[in-house]
């Protein structure tokens, strides 16, 4: 059964899937990875976390399955689960350790990860 509670704010409440979009992440075949940055840096977990922001790529795959865009909050969903970082690449390739946030709104993506990082 459903447990419903009542939030007291002076802020609106709002479902999180109504202001964010979210991208889970798909891996392509190994065979397209590579390390002579042939297409997009490739990412598929929190190992190349940094302490707000992505590190540099070590990986890069010319098969893109799904797409990270700079400034989405990348959120860990593979062991360990909820670690979050920012995106500071135009665009990257995500694999499925990892889903993107993506505001729908306006919201500072920043905004958002403080949110939920700290």
């Amino acid at each position: 059964s459903e447990k419903r509670f009542k939030i007291v704010s002076k802020w609106e409440t709002v479902k999180l899937g109504s202001i964010v979009d979210l991208v889970m992440g798909q891996s392509p075949e190994s065979n397209f990875y590579n390390n002579q940055k042939d297409g997009l840096p490739f990412y598929q977990g929190k190992k190349d976390f940094g302490k707000k922001y992505l590190n540099e790529p070590n990986v890069w795959t010319s098969q893109i399955t799904r797409e990270a865009i700079k400034n989405d909050i990348l959120i860990s969903v593979r062991a360990p689960v909820g670690d979050v970082n920012l995106n500071p690449f135009e665009k990257i390739c995500i694999g499925r350790g990892l889903g993107a946030i993506r505001s729908k709104k306006g919201i500072n993506n920043f905004y958002l990860f403080l949110i939920w990082c700290c």
